[in-house]
């Protein structure tokens, strides 16, 4: 199927579109885009993809949308949105083509304006994302811990020049879990409450760089353990639970503490303790955690409860924040009382 024809099909609804989470397994050989960081007017630099349904199958196919080379048309993005398609596909060997391109577009989007706006944080968000996702395949993360550094410090500048944006953040997690997702949602709530906390920079770009990398150690855990449709056994469990020590090791090993701040190792090992002294790996109590282990392992809780798993849909954010604030241990709240009256405060619309 041409491209051509794909868009002349999707334009007559002959062409079922999948709505399903846009998060693709780990043996895909596609990634998806969010359609608003794409450059209207501008050739892109590698090809997209649709995601179609195969009739009467549970199968899914997908055919070429737009070749390089071809100028992304302010037409396709309409009539995507017209058809309630916010995401497109690449094919995963062009990654470091989709990053550059989008830093271009980032790089258009800061000299055009000095406000934070919904759109430049999409195409920062997607930017990151698709880092990270490179970073994490990578077998020396110190190149990679660079720019995402320099990325969370202009995010934190641009969040401080201009306060009211902290609450855009919302508007642009995502809303389906795979691991990247995930580290994106967490740096970005990370980063914002802390702006809004009006906390020092250094603390700010600490939570924001522990939040994309706090689930390094997931990339060790078995992939069927992460997509699992059902409740783990007690077994698979304490495997998974494994991958805070196993992030450390992987961030120690890989990493300089020029890169990354020791603070910042901590708090991957720690955002699991519980407020109660009953989380893991080491069990700590609050006065031995770092202070802002509680606000990751908050954050970490509340992000996991909104996002689309594999065995259930996402909470409603009152109903995930009304789980926080029931949730005890064995000795008491899991989560810091005061850090989660300010989140709450945060969460509020103005």
């Amino acid at each position: 199927m041409s491209e051509g024809s794909v868009r002349d099909k999707l334009l007559s609804s002959e062409i079922r579109t999948l709505h399903c989470p846009p998060g693709e397994a780990g043996s895909s050989p596609y990634a998806p885009i969010h359609v608003s960081a794409l450059i209207p007017g501008e050739r892109i630099t590698f090809n997209l993809y649709l995601k179609v349904a195969q009739k009467e199958t549970h199968d899914f196919a997908y055919p070429c949308f737009l070749k390089v080379e071809e100028v992304w048309d302010r037409q396709w993005q309409d009539l995507l949105a017209q058809k309630d398609i916010h995401r497109l596909y690449f094919l995963k060997e062009d990654l470091g083509s989709v990053i550059s391109y989008l830093n271009n577009h980032l790089q258009l989007l800061s000299h055009q304006t000095k406000k934070v706006t919904r759109k430049l944080l999409v195409i920062f968000s997607e930017h990151l994302n698709l880092s990270i996702r490179l970073a994490f395949q990578s077998s020396g993360l110190g190149p990679a811990v660079q720019i995402a550094y320099k990325q969370v410090e202009t995010l934190i500048e641009k969040l401080q020049n201009d306060p009211p944006a902290v609450k855009l953040v919302w508007m642009i997690l995502y809303h389906d879990y795979n691991l990247f997702n995930h580290s994106i949602n967490l740096c970005l709530l990370g980063t914002a409450f802390m702006v809004f906390l009006k906390k020092p920079r250094k603390e700010c770009l600490d939570l924001g760089l522990a939040g994309l990398f706090h689930d390094i150690g997931m990339t060790h855990v078995p992939q069927e353990l992460l997509l699992k449709g059902e409740p783990l056994t007690p077994e698979e469990r304490t495997q998974v639970n494994h991958h805070p020590m196993l992030g450390h090791r992987l961030l120690s090993k890989h990493t300089s503490l020029t890169y990354l701040p020791h603070v910042v190792l901590r708090l991957c090992l720690e955002h699991h303790e519980n407020a109660d002294g009953s989380g893991y790996p080491q069990g700590l109590p609050l006065s031995r955690q770092h202070p802002l282990t509680r606000v990751i392992r908050l954050l970490d809780s509340y992000d996991s409860l909104t996002i689309n798993r594999p065995y259930r849909s996402a909470y409603k954010p009152f109903e995930a924040i009304k789980i926080l604030q029931e949730t005890n241990g064995p000795r008491g709240s899991i989560y810091d009382s005061e850090t989660l009256k300010q989140f709450i405060l945060f969460h509020a619309p103005d």
